[in-house]
């Protein structure tokens, strides 16, 4: 399994999101946002930050795990190598295991990144699916450190409380 970023957002994206939300209360972005106002939008989860792109290239999963990872996600749009037959002729589709290998280009924003997070990361998602969020987590953090701390399971952000139906028990009930 391989994991690289294609696109995260630069200079040019986060002047675009600033300018988004000060329209909103009728400003307008003179100077370039620094790390603290880029952190507080990402914690507010305004939406702005759907204008911030991420890209991804993710080789190599099992088909399960891609299904996961597209699966509940508004503001995603996956690419997925496709099993058909007529496509590729390494098995045959009809009878294509779960883990059968894809590849895939994953692109979203900024607020579904947050999203996939809270969902995947938890310890109830499935533990490859967990290693692949986890390392797109980790690949944003070291582009874009503004990321650092938003980037968690649903638990972490409400406050060590778990609403799922079935806790893993990392937090309270």
């Amino acid at each position: 399994m391989e994991i690289t970023i294609l696109k995260y957002p630069g200079d040019e994206d986060w002047m675009l999101c600033k300018t988004c939300a000060l329209t909103t209360v009728h400003k307008n972005a003179v100077t370039a946002p620094g790390i603290d106002w880029k952190r507080n939008i990402l914690e507010a989860r305004h939406s702005p930050i759907r204008e911030l792109r991420f890209v991804f290239r993710v080789d190599g999963i099992p088909y399960y795990t891609a299904m996961h990872l597209v699966r509940h996600h508004v503001g995603c749009q996956p690419y997925i190598s496709s099993q058909r037959n007529d496509r590729q002729s390494d098995y045959d589709r009809t009878k294509a295991p779960q883990d059968a290998p894809v590849n895939m280009v994953w692109s979203m924003n900024a607020d579904a990144l947050i999203t996939i997070a809270q969902k995947r990361l938890c310890m109830q998602a499935d533990v490859v699916t967990r290693e692949v969020v986890s390392e797109i987590c980790r690949q944003v953090i070291e582009k874009c450190p503004e990321f650092s701390g938003v980037l968690k399971p649903a638990c972490e952000w409400q406050g060590g409380v778990c609403h799922e139906m079935f806790p893993c028990g990392r937090a309270k009930s």
